[in-house]
């Protein structure tokens, strides 16, 4: 009777393991593919910072060649006026 206890109690044991090991394989490759996400993510983020960093040196050299900040403020006020302007014309 004993002897029968501890065989079930030992069937129970050793399909208890079996699970874990499915689940620790499951876990397993899921982080696998969550860190090949995670680096393609950190290259495009490199990638992104890069291409920023090339607008931001344009942006700043086309300021400069346009005649400075004050030439560049007085653009982007007048683009705004035309953008209002373009709206009250199409809405009344």
């Amino acid at each position: 009777m004993m002897m029968k206890q501890q065989d079930e109690g030992l069937e129970m044991l050793g399909q208890s393991a079996d699970r874990l090991s499915k689940i620790s394989m499951g876990i397993h490759e899921e982080l696998g593919h969550q860190n090949k996400m995670l680096n393609e993510m950190e290259e495009d983020l490199d990638t992104a910072t890069e291409n920023l960093s090339l607008v931001t040196r344009k942006t700043k050299e086309l300021i400069q060649k346009s005649g400075g900040k004050r030439n560049f403020i007085i653009i982007v006020a007048l683009s705004v006026v035309m953008i209002i302007l373009f709206f009250l014309v199409l809405y009344t």
